[in-house]
């Protein structure tokens, strides 16, 4: 990417850099850049109650995961603000890292975010041309010094109803798709998007076989002390999955537990936390556990747990998914998310695959190979991703040669 031209350029007590571009759609943009939160809490919080952004970008899940996750693996944010006058356009929550030899621009949240965007104002997303969001990023990048690869990954091609405006820069389409749920003001409505015959029928299942047990009850985190039981079990259930399957666990990653812990205790008195905690409980046991979190209606599951005892066959995953997609319901939200990557409980349950897309660039001659490479992976795991029998056979010999009982 070329470097843009800075029009004006002038010193701010809390940013490190501020500009101005002109757009066509947009007319003259001021371009700020920090690694400050404080200094763009107020733009940041009003845009995220009335702009286009997820769960992910909002302003306490960015700020807690750049502090207790990011900083111990140094990953440096930096965010840009632009706007025009006093109107917020967006704000892309970026972030600066190394990787070997090479210099990263990167989103802020790395694996533990399952959408990654800017967070946009509709004017921005209505009126900005191709060639406006082409120019912006290059500018921003220009902002912020030498740098050798804009690797951008898991953004959604669409976001409530918006054309993502990250699809004007080159791009592929990712490994994995997203799923979610359209939600109807009547649960049952609800379910009948996907099975929901089924569905009742398996509940009423579930229900009797535990009956002889007390019951299932869902337990919604209220407390300091209810957030570290279920986030406990959480943790435990997930490694010994993790282990089994050999799979990478990235919630074993320094400071992701602080990051849950401390960002669901600052959301227990929210009506619309950041950060919502479910485990359910049998025989006096948290058997599963349900994180997720809302935005513009919208409630994004982050990450479910299971037991792997003698509950196992009552299936405590589906029955902890319908009873928290019955707790959306009755919060008036209208859309439930699980996240990326196909999985079979994701399809069961939701009516609507979400496209994914990557995004990198090389910004330096010497990265242009490494480019070419991150591309070509990308290209190879959704060949593999989308043949069935490929993807059964990679994920034997991932098993075979890390997994461990």
């Amino acid at each position: 990417m070329k470097k843009s031209a800075v029009f004006m350029e002038v010193s701010a007590p809390h940013f490190s850099s501020q500009t101005r571009f002109h757009t066509v759609g947009l007319g003259d943009v001021e371009v700020f850049i920090t690694e400050d939160f404080a200094s763009l809490e107020r733009q940041w919080r009003a845009l995220e109650g009335q702009g286009i952004g997820s769960l992910y970008q909002r302003y306490d899940w960015m700020k807690i995961w750049a502090e207790s996750v990011g900083r111990p693996a140094k990953v440096s944010p930096r965010l840009a603000l632009i706007s025009h006058g006093d109107e917020t356009l967006c704000i892309l929550p970026l972030s600066v890292r190394m990787r070997g030899p090479f210099k990263m621009v990167t989103w802020l949240g790395d694996s533990h975010t399952n959408f990654h965007m800017g967070l946009y104002s509709r004017h921005f997303l209505q009126s900005a041309k191709p060639d406006d969001v082409r120019g912006l990023i290059d500018h921003v990048i220009g902002q912020l010094g030498k740098q050798d690869i804009l690797e951008l990954c898991c953004q959604p091609v669409m976001w409530q109803g918006y054309t993502n405006p990250i699809t004007f820069l080159k791009s592929q389409q990712s490994h994995n798709h997203a799923f979610a749920l359209s939600l109807e003001p009547d649960f049952d409505a609800a379910l009948n998007r996907n099975n929901g015959a089924r569905k009742r029928k398996k509940y009423r299942w579930q229900q009797n076989k535990l009956r002889e047990h007390g019951g299932a009850e869902l337990l919604i985190a209220r407390t300091v002390e209810d957030v570290d039981r279920i986030l406990d079990v959480s943790m435990q259930q997930m490694s010994r999955r993790f282990s089994r399957s050999g799979i990478w666990n990235r919630f074993e990653d320094a400071g992701v537990m602080s990051f849950f812990r401390e960002l669901a205790i600052a959301e227990l008195d929210k009506e619309k936390p950041s950060l919502r905690l479910y485990g359910l409980e049998i025989a006096g046991e948290i058997r599963a556990t349900f994180a997720g979190g809302e935005n513009n209606n919208q409630f994004s599951g982050c990450f479910i747990s299971l037991t792997n005892d003698e509950f196992a066959r009552i299936s405590p995953g589906e029955l902890i998914i319908y009873l928290v997609i019955e707790d959306c319901v009755k919060r008036g939200l209208e859309v439930f998310d699980l996240g990326r990557g196909e999985e079979r409980y994701k399809t069961s349950w939701c009516d609507t695959t979400m496209p994914m897309f990557e995004t990198t660039i090389a910004l330096s001659k010497r990265a242009i190979a490494f480019a070419a490479y991150e591309r070509a992976k990308t290209s190879v795991k959704r060949t593999v991703r989308n043949n069935e029998t490929m993807w059964s056979m990679a994920k034997k010999v991932r098993t075979r040669l890390y997994g461990r009982i």
